[in-house]
């Protein structure tokens, strides 16, 4: 009897080119922080937490704390998770800002690692949510 092989992941055209280096990361998130009020910090989906920030986020996007705290990493229109990025972001080693904040995404606008418990100004709505919204 022939031992059973593991199954392998096949992604169309191949292993996706690097896209990112780790000190592009790492310079880009520090701008993220510094320009675009990536945060929180400590981010969590703890109902109240981190109110300081989402308080100041949605004063910059024009919201209150409760519309701040939907606009997420995860639902803004340039974040990438797809199966062929999260091939590309194992090539970029863990930081400080990847505990704990939850799955890793691409941030294409930003050109920087982002997550999915994470915001900053630059959040904008997919293009289905808008759609939903003009219904």
């Amino acid at each position: 009897m022939e031992d059973a092989e593991m199954p392998t992941l096949m992604i169309l055209g191949g292993i996706p080119e690097p896209f990112l280096t780790t000190s592009e990361n790492r310079k880009n998130t520090e701008t993220a922080i510094r320009d675009w009020m990536l945060g929180p910090e400590k981010p969590t989906n703890e109902r109240g937490a981190n109110r300081p920030y989402w308080v100041a986020l949605g004063k910059a996007l024009g919201v209150n704390e409760s519309q701040a705290r939907k606009r997420r990493c995860s639902n803004c229109e340039y974040y990438d998770n797809s199966v062929a990025k999260q091939v590309q972001m194992d090539s970029i080693p863990w930081n400080q800002w990847d505990v704990g904040a939850g799955f890793r995404g691409h941030c294409m606008k930003l050109n920087f690692i982002c997550h999915d418990l994470r915001s900053c100004q630059a959040w904008e709505p997919r293009e289905d949510e808008e759609d939903d919204d003009e219904s």
